[in-house]
């Protein structure tokens, strides 16, 4: 179905309509320049729009997943706003990984520090090595986390975890993320693709619609009141009730309870 989009940022099928999406910039340890962070917008909304897509793993080749943004290249773009060339270089990917229908799961290897921590935050599902880590060392540069990280944490953490994390830059191991609601699943660190694939080999066997619409529930109930969410809900429960899918799979439940 695909080949490489761009030779940093790579695009393949693996099966049943499973996908991933692989920055590839080992020499740096995955860190964003302007052309990763475009080609990565490009190839998250390549996917977000494909009809054959379930589920994509979004990974970093190597023995990191994201080292941040490439400080070689950003440190000379002073004279642009940083409001906008966030809007710019990594809006799109973060927004698309948020919006599209399908549950995205990060595969997390190493590090993931910086702008790397938000793609982490925005993603669905997380699984980690045990060797792996987040860090926000944005404050050690005199700067502030940014990728949409502090909506992310305050949201997640609350406010005293969320302060911790983005002012001390402590690298938050596998197992603590884990406990804290950051990660789903820690395994050995050579079994974190795998891992991530067995996650999407049952995302896959879901109904399609069902995931689309929890996903979409989920994300918009931060933002929503209990009796907007309620709203929500029925909207979309009609839908899926009105689908093929449901009607299949409601008479093999109904069919498997008789036996």
């Amino acid at each position: 179905m695909w080949s490489c989009t761009d030779e940093v940022v790579t695009i393949s099928a693996v099966e049943d309509g499973v996908i991933e999406v692989v920055i590839n910039r080992q020499s740096v340890r995955n860190a964003l320049n302007e052309a990763t962070a475009l080609a990565l917008g490009d190839a998250l909304k390549s996917v977000a729009e494909h009809p054959d897509v379930r589920c994509v793993i979004l990974r970093g080749e190597g023995s990191a997943f994201c080292a941040g943004a490439d400080l070689a290249e950003f440190e000379n773009t002073n004279a642009q706003p940083a409001s906008e060339r966030l809007a710019r270089l990594f809006l799109p990917a973060l927004k698309s990984m948020m919006a599209m229908e399908k549950p995205v799961i990060a595969a997390v290897s190493g590090a993931a520090a910086g702008i790397g921590v938000s793609y982490v935050l925005a993603s669905d599902l997380v699984v980690m090595g045990r060797s792996a880590y987040l860090k926000l060392a944005f404050i050690n540069i005199g700067l502030i986390p940014d990728g949409g990280a502090n909506w992310h944490l305050v949201r997640k953490l609350g406010h005293a975890q969320a302060f911790e994390m983005a002012v001390l830059a402590t690298p938050i191991e596998a197992e603590r993320c884990r406990s804290l609601g950051l990660a789903n699943r820690v395994v050995d660190d050579d079994a974190v693709v795998a891992e991530a694939h067995a996650l999407a080999r049952q995302l896959v066997t879901q109904s399609p619609q069902a995931l689309a619409a929890t996903k979409r529930a989920l994300r918009s109930a931060q933002a929503l009141s209990l009796a907007e969410t309620m709203t929500l809900e029925g909207e979309l429960q009609d839908r899926c009730k009105a689908s093929g899918d449901f009607t299949q799979r409601l008479a093999a439940f109904r069919q498997s309870r008789r036996k």
